[in-house]
């Protein structure tokens, strides 16, 4: 299965990336493709994660996150898996 994450923002050292990467990596542990969508990412990827840094160019904290969300929407559209988990 192939099991998609969004995430706005990863970050080594922040409670919830260091509980969604525990989480991503035991999907992928289990054999799933993980794919990872996020504006930003500091730090080390693990190899078996697909990322995909999605680019926004607003100024502001609600536009970047609404292109975001567009962008997503649109690339989930457009790279259908066969079954899949979309998780935000």
């Amino acid at each position: 299965m192939k099991v998609a994450f969004c995430l706005y923002k990863y970050f080594p050292f922040g409670g919830l990336q260091r509980d969604f990467m525990r989480i991503a990596q035991t999907v992928a542990a289990r054999g799933h493709q993980v794919r990872i969508y996020t504006q930003s990412w500091e730090g080390e990827c693990p190899d078996n994660f697909e990322l995909i840094r999605v680019p926004v160019k607003s100024r502001t904290n609600h536009g970047r996150n609404a292109e975001y969300y567009a962008w997503v929407q649109h690339h989930l559209r457009d790279h259908p898996g066969r079954s899949g988990c979309w998780i935000q």
